[in-house]
């Protein structure tokens, strides 16, 4: 399992091998050296790589400009990778014998082609998001981009996806190099690792099955983790416990939160009157800070959003996805990829207001939004969250997908 990116890439995997696990498979996860816990805690194997995610979302003027457009955010991801490419390499040198099968997201999937090509590697692509190429605007991330003229549209749909695999052409190249092969270019390596299955491991809720996905893909579900044991955090318990609080939190990028941040929500908080739960950032004791915030350190969300009367994120797959079971009303406050497709969809369900993007978010448009999402007008979002949340509950991502590498013949015998 290749996790090349954020927790939110990684811990998916995690939850996929800790059950392979369980079923005698010998299923490992390569990633950063900084998810060895993630991946202990679900009970899956693990290889780290050299390296660390703060390079990837290190704050400068010039990276925050970058971000603010898919281009911009497509060269921070290469530039990044290009960092790591050499140190992935040599690990995966190391790891991967004939025969053995690769599951990579999309930075990572022409490294893995490399190794079916060289060692005869079994090799399938998993997304979290509507990212397989189609024309059908619900279940694509960029949807709504697209104009009903088909053959632009149809062009715009297969270039996304040739960039998606060109975000790792540093470690494709390194690979490869390593491997004795030529560096491949960006349309020849997505062609040749859509030779392969491609697994949309998101919710049929959350991203509709396109009937024009190639015969390739493959939906199975979200990749849920097993349930774990109840936070012992008593000051937590009594203030999630003490009247309606909401959760506010940005998902990996907590890590690199500032002050600032942390005041706007303190300030919403405070404007709303509602008390708030949010992550603490580097520097900030977990507990209370107010009378009307709470910073946590890590809690799973699946006990902590059920406790919630509202929730406010950044629109991650796996933070999503979450929201959706607990069967509470949320908003995203996206920054970018796949986050306003899922600040979209949340409001398409009905179990929340409309997305409003992280840059144009102040103290006071939180703190209507929080008031939205738990007022006495919420009553729509809160019955359309328990139904989708009952649906969503109900959907077996993790068997489904692991009957998904059965069927392609992905698992050993």
């Amino acid at each position: 399992m290749l996790g090349v990116g954020s927790r939110g890439d990684v811990q998916p995997l995690a939850v996929l091998a800790g059950a392979l696990a369980q079923r005698g498979i010998d299923a490992r996860v390569v990633a950063l050296a900084e998810y060895a816990s993630v991946a202990a805690d679900l009970g899956a194997g693990f290889e780290p790589f050299p390296g660390e995610l703060a390079d990837a979302l290190n704050r400068t003027w010039f990276v925050e400009q970058l971000a603010k457009q898919p281009l911009g955010q497509l060269a921070m991801l290469r530039r990044w990778v290009a960092t790591l490419a050499p140190g992935i390499a040599d690990t995966l040198d190391k790891l991967v014998e004939p025969g053995d099968t690769l599951i990579a997201g999309t930075l990572a999937r022409g490294a893995a082609t490399a190794f079916a090509l060289v060692r005869q590697a079994r090799v399938a692509t998993i997304v979290y998001t509507g990212q397989a190429p189609t024309l059908h605007p619900d279940s694509h991330f960029y949807g709504h981009w697209l104009t009903g003229f088909r053959p632009y549209d149809r062009w715009g749909v297969d270039v996304n996806w040739r960039m998606a695999t060109h975000g790792g052409s540093p470690l494709t190249s390194a690979v490869a190099h390593r491997l004795g092969l030529p560096a491949p270019s960006a349309r020849a390596a997505t062609q040749a690792a859509d030779a392969h299955a491609v697994i949309v491991a998101a919710s049929p809720t959350l991203v509709p099955p396109a009937p024009d996905w190639p015969r390739f893909v493959h939906q199975t579900g979200y990749l849920a983790p097993p349930p774990t044991p109840d936070p012992t955090d008593a000051a937590l318990t009594a203030f999630t416990e003490g009247g309606p609080a909401a959760y506010v939190g940005f998902g990996s990028l907590a890590t690199f939160s500032t002050t600032d941040e942390l005041t706007l929500i303190h300030d919403a908080a405070r404007l709303s009157g509602i008390p708030v739960v949010t992550s603490a950032p580097p520097g900030v004791r977990p507990g209370p800070l107010s009378d009307h915030l709470y910073a946590v350190g890590s809690v799973p969300h699946a006990w902590l959003f059920p406790r919630m009367a509202g929730i406010v994120h950044h629109g991650g797959a796996g933070t999503t996805h979450e929201a959706l079971r607990s069967g509470v009303p949320s908003v995203a406050l996206p920054w970018g990829v796949d986050q306003p497709y899922h600040g979209r969809r949340l409001h398409a369900l009905g179990v929340g207001p409309e997305p409003v993007a992280l840059q144009k978010v102040t103290a006071r448009r939180l703190a209507d939004l929080l008031a939205e999402l738990t007022g006495p007008g919420a009553e729509g979002y809160q019955r359309r969250a328990r139904e989708v949340a009952e649906q969503v509950r109900g959907q077996d991502g993790v068997g489904a997908t692991i009957g998904t590498l059965e069927r392609c013949g992905l698992l050993p015998l």
